[in-house]
């Protein structure tokens, strides 16, 4: 039997969705499958960016002057 591409769920056009896996505690962004997330004990994922690392510091840390 011959598969057929227009109807077949390989075909290259028909792409699905990206899975979302969670959400970005510093950017609030989607976490989908195959990003880069630093994730903590309690669960917890940032993307492995510099932006959202210093975007969680900023919500999480206290600010103090040393």
């Amino acid at each position: 039997m011959i598969e057929n591409p227009i109807i077949s769920n390989k075909h290259p056009i028909q792409q699905q969705e990206p899975c979302v896996v969670g959400y970005c505690e510093g950017c609030g962004g989607e976490i989908v499958e195959g990003d880069d997330v630093i994730e903590f004990i309690d669960g917890l994922m940032i993307h492995q960016d510099v932006w959202c690392a210093y975007d969680y510091c900023g919500k999480f840390g206290r600010p103090k002057q040393a």
